[in-house]
């Protein structure tokens, strides 16, 4: 099972949904962000 390939936009803020932990883009890419073995989400 792999890990969503999905685009971070700059300015936009993921959270993990495990530890808590957020960052915000500052260079654009393609590509997944992942913390504690997890895809982050995006925070609404």
């Amino acid at each position: 099972m792999g890990v969503a390939q999905v685009p971070s936009e700059t300015g936009k803020r993921y959270v993990c949904s495990q530890c808590g932990a957020e960052f915000i883009v500052t260079k654009a890419g393609s590509g997944a962000l992942v913390c504690c073995g997890q895809p982050m989400q995006l925070k609404r």
